[in-house]
Order: structure tokens, then sequence, then C-alpha cells
């Protein structure tokens, strides 16, 4: 039986951990390596692994001081792994106790990789199984460059394209890129020097999955929920959506990552550019309806943050990318600021995204 490792960071989340662990015990397989990793929680934490760890020996516990971020405590982990495959759970989501052992049993090879399905769970306790993309139980090498990371990378400009007509949602068809949906090869990671970014503060998960897909052998897929994505307070994500600035921040540093990271996959015969880009002139659309909400700030400091992003030159590369005449083409309500903000009348798109908000549309 192969030895699979675990890798749990935690940050402040007490609240989460004696669930995380009784379901830690009732998993089937037993030949596990679990790491968890205090990223420097100021709440009980460290203590509460600490009296699990001492009566579970499979527990390896990295303990630090201070907060790091979530990239470089998987990073830890990872030079302590010594499992042949690795999981990545959070504490405060939910996964089936045969999780390990229905993946496991799944790889036929030395170095295989697992997809397997997952569910939302809302905070009313209502669950919804996310819709899979994928349509075959093995992918094999150019199979998974053709029809795995083109769900995966991100939202293409020919995505953009079928969403602006109305064929598609925003991101119908594409995949979460959590590093808990997946088992992954220590090999693949090891040989090919995977690791998350910490420059990054969103979307390290994004190059981390993506650069593994791209080089990956085979993959095995699930359409089976085994994982529960929990959506609590207070995450990082909704933490992060909440500030416009910092979303922003976010925003060009994953663009000019994936750039670097589409320029190596580049280098080793991949095209992966034209697999993305598209959510990034969305963006504009997408910041410019936070800001509209925004009752804080004025017009005029929402016209100068929407400009800052808008126009980068990260972003620009992007817009380039998408011509006029493809979103009039396009003849949807959609298009319209999609167009206003393709020439440029930043002024003018904010004020109908205002008009927008107080007549009560969405823009999804």
């Amino acid at each position: 039986m192969d030895l699979v490792t675990i890798i749990t960071p935690i940050y402040n989340g007490e609240k989460y951990l004696e669930r995380y662990f009784t379901q830690i015990e009732a998993i089937d397989y037993e030949n596990l390596q679990i790491i968890v990793i205090n990223d420097g929680s100021k709440d009980k934490t460290s203590e509460i692994v600490k009296k699990y760890a001492n009566v579970d020996s499979r527990i390896e516990f990295i303990d630090k001081r201070t907060n790091e971020g979530v990239s470089s405590a998987r990073n830890d982990a990872l030079k302590m792994a010594r499992g042949k495959f690795c999981f990545f759970f959070d504490c405060d989501d939910t996964f089936e106790t045969q999780i390990v052992e229905k993946c496991v049993s799944k790889v036929k090879a030395d170095t295989d990789t697992v997809c397997y399905n997952y569910a939302s769970v809302r905070r009313d306790g209502n669950v919804s199984k996310h819709e899979f993309s994928y349509r075959k139980c093995v992918y094999k090498k150019e199979e998974i460059l053709e029809q795995i990371l083109p769900n995966s990378f991100g939202t293409s400009i020919a995505d953009l394209k079928r969403y602006l007509s109305g064929k598609c949602g925003m991101r119908q068809g594409k995949e979460l890129n959590g590093p808990w949906r997946m088992m992954y090869s220590l090999e693949i990671i090891r040989k090919e020097n995977i690791f998350f970014r910490r420059d990054l503060h969103v979307g390290e998960d994004t190059i981390f999955t993506n650069k593994y897909l791209a080089v990956a052998d085979v993959i095995y897929t699930i359409d089976e929920p085994l994982y529960y994505l929990h959506n609590n307070d207070g995450s990082a994500i909704e933490t992060y959506n909440l500030d416009v600035n910092r979303m922003i921040s976010g925003k060009l540093q994953l663009i000019k990552a994936k750039n670097e990271l589409s320029f190596e996959l580049k280098s080793k015969g991949m095209n992966t550019y034209g697999l993305w880009g598209g959510e990034y002139i969305l963006s504009s659309v997408q910041i410019g309806y936070a800001l509209a909400k925004d009752k804080r700030l004025s017009f005029a400091e929402k016209r100068k943050i929407l400009k800052a992003y808008h126009l980068n030159v990260l972003v620009i590369k992007q817009w380039d990318r998408l011509k006029v005449k493809e979103i009039i083409g396009t003849k949807n309500i959609k298009a319209i600021p999609v167009f206003l903000l393709k020439i440029n009348w930043i002024v003018v798109t904010e004020l109908m995204l205002t008009l927008f908000c107080k007549m009560g549309f969405k823009i999804n």
C-alpha cells in the first residue's frame, strides 16, 4: 500500500479542527502521512493540533510563529512530504471517508493524477454538485493539453465572445483550480520543481495546478463528489472580493504570472496563451460594477480606480486581442459595457453601471 500525504495549512481555524480531525480519523486508507501547518494563527489552533498529534503518530505538525501565507505553508509541507501521492485539504471543508482509497485505486501507472468531482455546501446546509467538465475516465498527454487545460487555465477570448453572445455562462464548463480538487503525484511535483508562488496574493493555486496539469502524463477522473467546499464567513476569497484595490492588485499579479507560465510552457512546445485572457477583460466590467455598488467612494475616486486597472499595460494587452467588430457582432446587452470600455469611455461605463445598480441589474 503506497504512502499518501495529506497537507493542510491552517490560519485561525480553531472552530473547524474538531470536525477536521474527526474526518481524518475516519479515512479508510491506512498508510497516511498527515502534515498540518499552523501558519501563525492567533487563536488556539496550535494547542488543538498538538493535542491530536500527540495521540496520532501519522500527524506531523509544523508550528509557525508568524503568518507567511498559504503558499509558504504548503511549500514547507511539500519539502517534508514522503508519500507517492499527495492531497491538499483545507481544514474548514469536508470530504468523503473513501476519498484517498478511491483515488489510489484508480491509478494504473507509476506517476499519475486523479481529478475528482466536488460539491458546494451553502450556509443554509444545501449541497450543490459541481457540473463536472470531464467526459472521459482517462486522459493521456495530448488529450490533457487539448481537453483538460482549456477547462482549467481560464476564460479565453473565444469563451468571452460566446458569453457575450448569450451562448454560455461566464464560467460554464470551467474547473476551479483549488489544489483540493485532485490527487497529485509527488514524483511529478519534484521532477518539474512545482511549488506555490509566494509572491501571489491570489491565484497561487491557479499557477500551481495548471503548471502541474500541463506536464502530467495521465489523468484519471472520478465524476463523484469526494470533496465539499463550505461557504464560511470570513473566507480568504470573500475578504479579497470586498477590497477592490486588493482585488485589482491580485488580478494584475496573476496576469503577469500567467504570462510567465505560458512562456515557460511554450519553451516545452505547449501553446497555452490562447486559453486565457477573457477573464481579465471581463474584470474591467466587474471592477466597475463593484465600485458602482460602493457607497463610500466618490464618483471621481471610482473613475480613478477603474482607470488604473483598465489602462494598465498588462490589461491593455488582453483588450487588444478583442476587436470592436467582435463585440458589436454579439448583439447582446451584456456587450454594452464591454464596448464602452473597449473605446475607453470609462466615465460613461461607470455612470451606466451605477444606473444598473440602482435598477437592480446584476453583472454575472
